[in-house]
């Protein structure tokens, strides 16, 4: 029997993450770039509905944490008992370790 699909939650700050991300293509390429973008974004985070343990663990981060590049963006979550919390969505050139260290998520 096959085990029902997780449900996604999104932290206020994976959200709030998105708004720069788009920005920021948009400025650099497009507002078409920009909107592709974040919809290959949200295509991946709904995959992990039906496979939660794509991404890489990354414990170096924090514990339980997984990543899941999207382009030059990393989703990073938790697989929970019956969700997949989405914790952040960065660019991948950032410091990562800073911005964990920042957050303690």
């Amino acid at each position: 029997m096959r085990k029902p699909d997780y449900r996604i939650v999104w932290s206020p700050e994976s959200e709030a993450d998105l708004l720069p991300i788009w920005r920021w293509g948009a400025a650099q390429f497009s507002a078409d770039t920009a909107d592709a973008h974040l919809r290959a974004i949200q295509k991946s985070v709904s995959g992990l509905q039906s496979t939660p343990f794509l991404g890489h663990s990354r414990p170096d981060l924090l514990p339980g944490i997984r990543a899941l590049v999207v382009y030059s963006t990393v989703i990073f979550y938790r697989v929970a008992e019956e969700t997949v919390d989405i914790v952040r969505v960065v660019d991948g050139r950032r410091n990562l370790a800073a911005v964990f260290s920042q957050n303690n998520d």
